[in-house]
């Protein structure tokens, strides 16, 4: 199923079912206890419960990104031993986020059909090319889409549904944020990856290591390829007008070091300098040629 579209789930939906099963590792429940335990009778109106999908559609969700799998009736986690609790919303969100951009669930991004989370990911990609300073609401999403996808990918079609739902996406995997006060009638949100890169981060690289920057940026742009630079975005043929680092990645970057999880370093002898996208500079740029991975990493 697509993800932008019923009767997909939201990732708040299906990390209560997630959560769940992860507070019994090994445990195979039945498909009808775990619904008991997370959608009892008593929730909605007697008139309503019957009709409620949102249970099924978590599960159907999840399963479709093969982080559960239900077999002879029972729910188990197929998480790799990456979920540490129950309460490991961010371990849970690294999982969906690689999920969702694997190549095998990607194959053909730009030829037509939107099976599996193609729509969501070809979104995303255009969402990236945008100034990372720039909040940018639903219409002008809608508008992104249709001016910058090939045609016979596009999505004439991003209306409510869909813009709702990207914006849960965009922000579940990292790659949004949104303000603290949204317009009553248009959904804002901001081109941020940064939580997304200091998790891809986190899965590289260990705490000290000392990295070529343009080797660096290769590896994330090989992990999170809906970033500029990024395989599905030059599958795509997008556009984005900094002169080296995307604005996206280079914003992300900078959050790293104001974060205290990441340090640049200009080397004289370095063979090779990356530029960063830094509107505080005159020239709108900044050169580095290392990057130090420092503690903390978790946060």
């Amino acid at each position: 199923m697509t993800l932008l579209n019923e009767p997909a789930s939201f990732p708040t939906a299906m990390w209560v079912v997630a959560r769940h099963l992860a507070s019994a590792p090994g445990r195979r429940q039945t498909h009808d206890a775990v619904r008991a335990a997370l959608r009892p009778g008593s929730l909605l109106p007697p008139d309503k419960a019957d009709a409620d999908k949102t249970f099924d559609n978590a599960v159907k969700t999840l399963q479709d990104l093969n982080l559960i799998a239900l077999e002879d009736d029972r729910l188990t986690l197929r998480d790799d031993g990456r979920l540490k609790s129950p309460d490991d919303y961010p371990g849970y969100a690294d999982l969906l986020r690689t999920r969702v951009l694997e190549s095998h669930r990607n194959e053909g991004i730009a030829h037509e059909g939107d099976q599996g989370p193609k729509d969501l990911v070809r979104a995303l990609a255009c969402f990236l090319t945008l100034d990372a300073f720039t909040p940018v609401d639903e219409d002008a999403m809608a508008d992104l889409l249709r001016r910058t996808l090939p045609e016979h990918v596009s999505d004439p079609n991003f209306n409510d549904v869909r813009r709702n739902r990207f914006g849960y996406w965009a922000k579940a995997l990292g790659f949004a944020t949104g303000p603290l006060l949204q317009t009553p009638t248009k959904l804002t949100l901001q081109p941020d990856c940064a939580v997304a890169v200091q998790r891809a981060a986190r899965m590289l690289w260990p705490a000290g290591a000392r990295l070529a920057a343009r080797d660096a940026i290769a590896a994330l742009l090989e992990v999170l390829p809906v970033l500029p630079g990024g395989r599905y975005s030059l599958a795509l043929d997008l556009k984005e007008t900094s002169i080296d680092v995307s604005s996206a990645l280079s914003f992300a970057l900078f959050c790293g070091e104001e974060r205290g999880w990441l340090k640049f370093d200009r080397r004289s002898d370095a063979d090779d300098e990356v530029l960063l996208v830094d509107p505080d500079r005159a020239n709108g740029t900044h050169r580095i040629t290392h990057l130090d991975i420092l503690e903390p990493l978790d946060g």
